[in-house]
């Protein structure tokens, strides 16, 4: 140490060591990056580092902004835009494709994108990517067949999550290159904005089929006039011998037939149309003794729980064998991951008491009071008025309105855009889930999943290995194992590596590649029957 810096206060820097403005100016951007709460502020902070010739800390700044909104097309066409400066064209396909997933693209970007993707169609480094965001052509069957689906309701008409099933099923058999007709009500207490693909899939719709009742408030209102009732079967019947008639289907494939009863499967089992019951409830709409005894009637339940049950309950179809819903892969797979460094928690389900949205807000109340940093979002229908503001009551009282939302009713696009933003989805399902498509969903967008993993929700998060788990309705569980992903993010972007892995066992795909392989077998089965039919008069 010279004599010069022995008289300098403590902490002070030497004046041949001073950093110049630059330096300066560099350190308190990465501070302020680093406090940085939202894609704004970051993307507002790459602006300022590009103005000061910083370029290095231009790029952090906009690859923090995508990190915490993974749909923020302002940073990923800029990130874009210097990885093509940079003659990096792979990255420069990337991202103009994420940013083209998180919506419109200007056409001369578009034009630079169709060029990209041409280019790379072939590039095996890729292969993976183009697979999971749907890039690559659809193989049609070599076994085309006809489909009669029927479910009571089928979006955009929709109240939770078993037409939303259904849809995906007649989406990706349509892409494989069946023909399809779809028998569903017309609800319009249950309607919703139309997507684009909604509205395309409506050529395939007929909604001319009458519900036996309601729901009012999430539970179920039945018709209770028996002339009315016995009108409706009556029709519900005689419509579907109509499709039949008219699409001469290889198969009809069912969905939830409440408020139809089994009677309208009657139609299939008279015209020898082997039905496959794709069951996502406890219950599939009818009891014991009204069971379908017919050998063509086989059950797919969406879990192999939900298949236990089903056999549990005294039900004894044909064959049973589990059919698991496929989830929309490439809406929701996202090529970066979503910053670790603050829980931002999201729930997407009805907000119902059996859902365990309570839970959710008491395990947030608790984090609250711990001082964890976090926002949460809640989305979903709340059909109970009272249960909702309840919710509200509670986070109010706590103090907690600057970080917890309700989003309401999200489509599919909305929930991919709400996924985009949030790094944890928290599944507290108090009641046995047949299934639980959103977890996959969240997993495929490259969330940590928290799930009560409750009945065939269990089957899809591995606890500790590509999720964490808890005990359903404890709230005390719930903020435990958050606090733990909030207090490791090593763990956190382990799970979240896993958990994108794990969606793709849940695929669209793959389920009706499920379903064409029930189809061939019972219509192989259908065959034999009928030869067996033939052979004693062959014989004679």
């Amino acid at each position: 140490m010279n004599s010069s810096e022995q008289d300098l206060p403590v902490g002070a820097v030497p004046p041949d060591r001073a950093p110049d403005s630059t330096t300066a100016s560099q350190d308190e951007l990465s501070r302020s990056l680093a406090a940085a709460r939202t894609a704004d502020e970051c993307l507002a902070l790459a602006g300022t580092a590009e103005q000061q010739g910083q370029p290095g800390l231009a790029n952090e700044c906009l690859a923090r902004s995508i990190a915490l909104d993974r749909n923020c097309q302002a940073a990923l066409l800029m990130l874009a835009g210097r990885t093509w400066e940079l003659g990096d064209a792979v990255s420069t396909y990337v991202l103009l494709e994420e940013t083209r997933r998180a919506g419109m693209l200007p056409t001369e970007v578009e034009a630079l994108l169709n060029d990209l993707k041409a280019r790379f169609a072939n590039e095996a480094g890729l292969e993976n990517y183009r697979r999971a965001i749907g890039a690559g052509a659809t193989t049609a069957t070599d076994r085309p067949l006809g489909i009669v689906l029927v479910t009571n309701l089928f979006p955009p008409q929709e109240l939770g999550g078993y037409g939303r099933m259904m849809w995906e099923f007649a989406h990706g058999l349509i892409a494989r290159g069946h023909r399809v007709r779809v028998l569903t009500s017309t609800a319009t207490e249950f309607g919703k904005a139309p997507t684009a693909d909604e509205v395309a899939m409506e050529a395939y719709v007929d909604r001319s089929l009458q519900l036996h009742g309601t729901w009012v408030g999430g539970r179920p209102a039945p018709v209770t006039d028996r002339a009315e009732l016995v009108r409706r079967i009556t029709a519900n019947s005689a419509r579907l011998r109509r499709a039949i008639d008219e699409v001469k289907p290889d198969l009809v494939l069912a969905g939830n037939i409440d408020f139809f009863g089994v009677s309208i499967l009657q139609s299939a089992f008279q015209a020898r149309v082997p039905v496959l019951h794709a069951l996502a409830n406890a219950s599939p709409g009818f009891s014991v003794a009204e069971q379908p005894r017919e050998g063509s009637y086989w059950v797919a339940p969406c879990s192999r729980w939900n298949g236990d049950i089903f056999r549990q309950n005294g039900f004894t179809p044909a064959r049973l064998e589990t059919l698991y819903p496929g989830a929309r892969i490439d809406r929701f797979f996202r090529f970066f991951l979503p910053d670790v460094r603050r829980l931002r928690i999201c729930y997407a389900s009805l907000v119902l008491p059996y859902k365990g949205a309570d839970t959710l807000v008491d395990a947030l109340g608790r984090l609250h009071e711990a001082g964890v940093d976090f926002t949460a979002e809640i989305a979903g229908d709340g059909p109970d008025a009272n249960f909702l503001a309840d919710l509200r009551a509670r986070i109010a009282k706590r103090g907690m309105d600057s970080k917890v939302t309700f989003t309401g009713f999200l489509d599919r696009h909305g929930l991919a855009s709400l996924f985009a933003r949030s790094n944890v989805l928290v599944f507290p399902s108090v009641f046995n889930e047949p299934f639980g498509i959103s977890q996959v969903e969240a997993l495929a967008s490259g969330l940590v999943v928290v799930s009560s993993g409750t009945g065939g929700a269990k089957e899809i998060i591995r606890d500790g290995v590509d999720g964490l788990q808890f005990a359903a309705g404890n709230s005390a569980h719930l903020a435990e194992q958050l606090t733990r992903l909030a207090r490791d993010p090593a763990l956190m972007a382990s799970l979240q590596k896993q958990g994108q892995a794990r969606a793709a066992q849940f695929s669209v795909e793959q389920a009706v590649l499920t379903i064409e392989r029930l189809a061939a077998g019972m219509l192989d089965a259908q065959m034999l029957a009928g030869l067996n039919e033939l052979a004693p008069l062959m014989g004679a």
